[in-house]
Order: C-alpha cells, then sequence, then structure tokens
C-alpha cells in the first residue's frame, strides 16, 4: 500500500500540468432514431429505430479533454409476411468508437460536447421457414459489412454526493460512411458510470 502511494505521489509531481481525475468505467442504454440506409435495408420495407445497449470507459487524466472509448450494440427485431409466410429479421449494428470530450467542469453537474470516430458492422440475422425461398420472392437481404463511421456528441453527466458514481445522458449525431449516400441518425442514451479509486 506505501509503495502505491508512494508511486501516485512521485506521478503527481512528475506531471503537475496534467489534472490527473482518473477512469471510470459505465453501462448505457438507449434508442437510436431516423436510422435510415437506403444502401443497407431489405428492399421494400422501412427501416425501424433500434433498440441499443452498450459500455465504456472514460480517461480524464488529459490536460483539457476527456477520452470516452465505448462499444454499442443495436438491434431491431421484425417479422415480414413473404408469400404468406413469416420471415423474421433481427437488425443489428455493433459500433465501437473513439470520441475526445470536452467538459465544463462544474460541482456537480458536468456539460460536455465532443466528436469522434467509430468503426459499425452492419448485418442481418433471419430465420425463414424451410417452405421459404427468399431469390423466388425477390428478396435480398444484404451482407454483414463493415463501414467507418463518425459522430459529435452532446451530454453531461451528474456525480452523486459522497458516492463514486455518476448518471449520464447523452445524445450523439452519427454519420456512417455506406455506399450510395451517408447515413445519418441519432442517438440518446442515459447510463451509469463508477469512477474508479
Amino acid at each position: 500500500m506505501r509503495r502505491l502511494f508512494l508511486t501516485l505521489f512521485i506521478l503527481a509531481l512528475a506531471a503537475p500540468s496534467f489534472a490527473i481525475t482518473g477512469i471510470s468505467i459505465g453501462i448505457h442504454g438507449g434508442k437510436t432514431t431516423n436510422y435510415d440506409q437506403e444502401s443497407f435495408a431489405i428492399p421494400g420495407q422501412d427501416d425501424a429505430d433500434m433498440t441499443m445497449v452498450g459500455g465504456q470507459i472514460k480517461i480524464s487524466k488529459l490536460p483539457m479533454i476527456d477520452l470516452l472509448v465505448s462499444g454499442d450494440y443495436a438491434w431491431k427485431n421484425e417479422t415480414y409476411s413473404v408469400a404468406g409466410q413469416d420471415l423474421e429479421v433481427k437488425r443489428h449494428d455493433l459500433a465501437f468508437s473513439a470520441t475526445a470530450l470536452y467538459p465544463l467542469k462544474l460541482k456537480v453537474i458536468q456539460p460536455y460536447i465532443g466528436g469522434g470516430i467509430s468503426t459499425h458492422n452492419l448485418g442481418f440475422d433471419y430465420v425463414k421457414p424451410l417452405s421459404l425461398s427468399l431469390e423466388d420472392n425477390n428478396v435480398v437481404i444484404p451482407e454483414s459489412d463493415n463501414r467507418l463511421g463518425y459522430h459529435m456528441v452532446g451530454g453531461f453527466e451528474i456525480a452523486l454526493p459522497a458516492f463514486p458514481v455518476g448518471l449520464n445522458a447523452e445524445y450523439r449525431l452519427n454519420w456512417i460512411d455506406t455506399p450510395v449516400e451517408v447515413t445519418k441518425y441519432n442517438s440518446i442514451t442515459v447510463g451509469l458510470s463508477y469512477k474508479l479509486p
């Protein structure tokens, strides 16, 4: 224990210009809205908003900005009627992102803005009756694809007094570099974070 305190003390003296505030981990959930991908959709079917869950690690050791690394999984289950039979389709978007945040450090609430890049694995999983032929009914389900994306964020975090826990809410404007045209959509999440000692 003494070695740990000594190491932390030396690091604090060696880098006085850095505000060492630690690392926090958290979870979040929410929804994507206006998720419209013309180039990555089942023909003849409207795209729908998706449910999203994820986790993040925030590093607050940099002088002016925080770094947020996160992973998100968004999905939507739908059933389509094809030739009088049900086709069950699960649309998904698995994304990993890195975001630079500029926080306004206030006492209780901490608003922030930022931007970053992400990678998206877009795909469909489906279950169809054995007697249903997708080819005969002109139903084409796109293959999974990996795409680069970027985003802008705005949100706030509320620190709970006497606890190393914070509540946060975030709005994110996303773009994915998809064929034909860039896909643009919104995501809104709320979450809980825990500050490591």
